[in-house]
């Protein structure tokens, strides 16, 4: 059996492309943990910040030594990056054999042995606009899953002058709602309980589609499979957080109470040169009803600081937007310039020690917000999904409640809780978790 080394880079998405290559050349291939070891070396890319490309980069680099003592290796660039720059790969690094786009990990089978047959490089990164990717179920092989994830949607319509994804991922496609369930129910056979759905725009779900649900009506349809118990989705883009969707918070069960709901900014004249669509005040507007409507749900949000053209008082708003909304964790960025967005050709840069320092005080102030939020859980019991032992002290169990905190905690010796849905009452907390006992068992593994 050959040996495949696979490093990801980048998003969940990247993530659930990688389990699908590791399925579709199952069989052939098994992974393995050191480059050294293989035969075929994959990394799969994201193109979204500068500092992940540059990451690739320095790794892709690094295998041309191990290519000169082994000839026979294929190394290969799959992902945003490989569809960004396609042909640009090889002349970079011409010991490449592979530069494959995200829509044409589904053929690397046969693309494999055209490299083996004709030893020439391959370079596939065209992109069809009725694209619909097949149903690929990776075999957990008796791993006892928790959790997974999903696509039920791929690329952007948004174009947003920061990002890059529509030009790397395409347009926005959504797969059939029979290919996401008949996934999803594969998944739960396997032991599955929770599931993610993934989308650059989860909310567009079956807008361009004749006959698909909507997002709301497919996340009423997920929640019908027997033995899945929760539900999450990313991520959502403001403007088309429909009423609808809303309510599925209060009405849908399974769908766990966390909302991951970009803002990457406070000051509308920097949202309105980001093509974000939307207002400060309407996204506020839009936290208010979906606080209204759940009272208990747990946000999220993406920040960029540094964007073109801001200026001290547009990162003030962005600061007070913070301190209203009172997120539970925010993911925040220093801009960088991407290839074909907009924003690479707006003037007025904002020097890189104005963007570390606002960073800096973007970190500062979450952090209060977050250890404040995260007290708040003392004394009380909260569901928590278990996921295994702890990492850094094997003797805890660790899990995420409804609200995606991380939960570490005791219990007693000899029970067996990884795939339970347990109660735990919360007894302290840490930087990034929550800390506690177990109480007693909800549901079984």
């Amino acid at each position: 059996m050959k040996k495949v080394y696979l490093r990801t880079f980048g998003c969940q998405m990247n993530e659930y492309d990688s389990e699908r290559l590791l399925a579709l050349l199952s069989g052939e291939y098994v992974p393995c943990q050191a480059p050294e070891e293989a035969d075929l070396i994959l990394i799969n890319t994201c193109s979204v910040r500068r500092k992940a490309e540059e990451k690739v980069y320095s790794m892709a680099g690094r295998f041309k030594h191990l290519k000169a003592r082994r000839p026979e290796i294929i190394i290969g660039i799959c992902g945003c990056v490989a569809q960004q720059e396609g042909e640009r790969l090889l002349k970079r690094f011409p010991h490449l054999d592979l530069v494959l786009g995200p829509q044409n990990i589904y053929r690397i089978r046969e693309i494999l042995e055209e490299i083996e047959r004709t030893r020439r490089p391959q370079v596939r990164v065209e992109m069809e606009s009725g694209f619909r990717p097949p149903v690929v179920v990776p075999s957990l092989d008796g791993k006892r899953p928790i959790k997974a994830q999903v696509t039920i949607m791929q690329g952007c319509d948004n174009f947003c002058s920061y990002c890059v994804v529509p030009y790397v991922r395409g347009r926005e496609i959504s797969r059939p709602p029979e290919d996401i369930l008949r996934e999803i129910e594969c998944l739960v056979r396997q032991g599955v309980r929770e599931v993610t759905l993934l989308g650059q725009n989860v909310n567009s779900y079956g807008k361009k589609e004749k006959g698909f649900p909507s997002f709301a009506e497919l996340l009423r349809m997920v929640a019908e499979i027997p033995d899945l118990w929760r539900i999450r989705f990313t991520t959502s883009h403001p403007r088309d957080l429909s009423e609808d969707l809303m309510r599925a918070f209060a009405e849908v069960k399974k769908l766990c109470e966390h909302l991951h709901l970009p803002v990457q900014s406070g000051s509308n004249r920097i949202l309105r040169r980001m093509n974000r669509g939307y207002t400060r005040e309407e996204y506020l507007e839009k936290i208010r009803r979906l606080r209204e409507i759940c009272p208990e749900i747990a946000l999220t949000t993406d920040i960029i600081v540094g964007f073109p053209g801001e200026t001290e008082e547009d990162f003030a708003e962005t600061l007070f937007l913070l301190e209203e909304v009172r997120y539970d964790e925010i993911f925040s960025f220093k801009y960088s310039d991407r290839p074909y967005a907009r924003a690479r050709e707006f003037p007025e840069k904002v020097p890189e020690e104005v963007k570390a320092e606002r960073l800096s005080r973007v970190h500062t102030l979450q952090a209060r917000i977050t250890e404040e939020i995260n007290r708040s859980y003392i004394g009380r019991e909260v569901e928590v999904l278990v996921e295994g032992p702890s990492e850094t002290r094997p003797e805890l169990w660790t899990g995420r409640t409804r609200t995606n905190h991380v939960v570490n905690f005791s219990a007693p010796p000899g029970l067996d809780l990884k795939g339970a849905l347990v109660y735990v009452f919360i007894k302290d907390t840490g930087k990034h978790s929550l800390r506690g006992e177990y109480r007693r068992t909800i549901q079984g593994p």
